[in-house]
């Protein structure tokens, strides 16, 4: 779980922080830097597998064959950033498996991850490059770590997921040599700690650990591998699956049949489905032995059934979404970019339903039935925003400095990301009343929200924040 993300020196964001909840909307204009908040993100899931130009050519837009790697770094008039910077608090799994299948538990399981990232023009027949800087894994001690959450927890869930403790950080700079950086052997057996060059680093250290041997920092890197972003599909939405399909819904929106099949969860399913369109019956999953396909079903109160091919995009993009949020092993963090894309307005109610409901509940203990996930939404849409508390939005705004737009991303004043965050330069937390500005969205919004009736709802929500 993604709890706090600094990033300096990335596309629009000169200097922005965000704090991360089990549910995150992420509101704001076109153009505000929402998108790009979603590719600092996924670029750090990629840096935990991939060589730097690799993960950086797997960036929105950055396809090597027509932008460079330069365009990754803030740009202004006077030039561009030559630094990329991430601050990130992570929590992660009590245990952790290896390539190998092996099975540890880390030292501590809230940890803070601080990467550096040069650029490096091309010089003669050399290509244009990206260095590592610096790289460190820490933790965060216990008597810090509510606050460090900030969000509302109850004991049980803060006993299940903050765990263990440690002397000593687990890759950290060399104090006597800055060109190197220093890995501590923390698992069984531990021995002394190595040291890498970081002339040579072609890839972060942690997308170098695959083994128990290092188990906190193995886990760090599964938490950041298991981050994914949907693009839900239409042709993938719709097609049946072969008996050697993954089990599990992939980002495109692929394999519902055969996840569904595999979680014998299709009541449950039904249910929230249901939400969405009241005539829902249930849904079944047909497997045919002898063409080996799995095929979804939708029957409908009247007796009519469809195949998943016949339903609307919409539904369809629903339906995914409750497969993935009833699946347990489905964990980790979820980027969704405008899920009320196909929702009828009168139904968004039901799709916030499901999205909340998709993170972890703060107010039991993490377990099987209540996995380490949250999910992180984007939307530039005022109906979505106003039905939401005020402490589940961020708002996405632009600055111009030297000519260039850039992005921060601010909550609202008295909400609990607001009193735990500091704010950055140019930064600082947004009012009702500007944020009653964007949801209004000017004469040309077709959807006036009734400004009144939700200041007061607001108004009630900050006092109760504030009690």
């Amino acid at each position: 779980m993604l709890t706090r993300l600094k990033v300096s020196g990335f596309k629009s964001m000169e200097a922005a922080e965000v704090r991360f909840g089990p549910f995150t909307c992420i509101a704001g204009a076109n153009g505000s830097g929402k998108s790009n908040l979603f590719d600092a993100i996924l670029f750090l899931k990629h840096l935990a597998d991939w060589p730097f130009v690799e993960a950086a050519t797997r960036i929105r837009n950055s396809d090597r064959q027509r932008a460079s790697l330069a365009a990754l770094f803030t740009r202004s008039a006077s030039g561009q950033a030559d630094l990329i910077e991430f601050d990130a608090d992570l929590l992660v799994g009590a245990t952790v498996k290896d390539d190998f299948g092996r099975v540890a538990r880390p030292k501590v399981s809230f940890l803070h991850y601080r990467l550096g990232l040069r650029y490096v023009a091309a010089s003669g027949e050399r290509p244009e490059a990206i260095a590592l800087a610096y790289e460190s894994l820490d933790f965060v001690p216990k008597g810090e770590a509510r606050r460090r959450l900030g969000f509302p927890l109850s004991q049980a869930f803060f006993d299940s997921v903050y765990l263990g403790t440690s002397r000593s950080d687990f890759i950290y700079m060399d104090a006597h040599d800055p060109a190197m950086v220093r890995v501590r052997q923390d698992g069984a057996g531990a021995g002394q700690p190595i040291s890498i060059p970081l002339a040579t680093a072609e890839r972060t250290i942690l997308s170098n650990i695959n083994t128990i041997d290092r188990p906190t920092a193995l886990a760090a890197r599964r938490e950041m591998q298991s981050w994914s972003s949907l693009h839900l599909e239409s042709s993938a939405l719709r097609q049946p699956d072969d008996f050697m399909a993954a089990s599990t819904v992939s980002p495109s929106g692929a394999h519902m049949p055969a996840t569904l099949d595999r979680l014998k969860k299709c009541d449950a399913v039904s249910s929230q489905l249901a939400r969405l369109l009241p005539d829902v019956k249930r849904l079944s999953v047909d497997v045919d032995e002898r063409r080996q396909i799995k095929t979804l079903f939708l029957e409908l109160v009247g007796g009519v059934r469809h195949e998943a091919r016949a339903l609307s995009d919409g539904t369809l993009r629903f339906l995914a979404l409750a497969i993935i949020g009833a699946d347990p092993q489905a964990g980790g963090l979820l980027c969704i970019e405008e899920p009320e894309n196909g929702i009828h307005p009168s139904r968004i109610a039901s799709l916030l339903h499901l999205l909340t409901t998709m993170g972890c509940d703060t107010g039991e203990a993490v377990g099987p039935d209540n996995p380490l996930r949250q999910v992180i939404v984007a939307t530039h849409s005022p109906l979505f925003v106003q039905k939401l508390p005020l402490g589940d939005v961020i708002v996405a705004r632009t600055y111009k400095r030297e000519g260039a737009p850039l992005s921060l991303f601010s909550p609202v004043i008295g909400t609990w990301r607001d009193k735990t965050g500091t704010p950055l330069q140019n930064d600082a937390p947004v009012t009702v009343a500007a944020l009653l500005d964007y949801l209004d969205g000017g004469p040309e919004n077709e959807h006036k929200t009734d400004s009144q009736a939700v200041l007061q709802a607001y108004r009630q929500q900050l006092d109760l924040a504030v009690k």
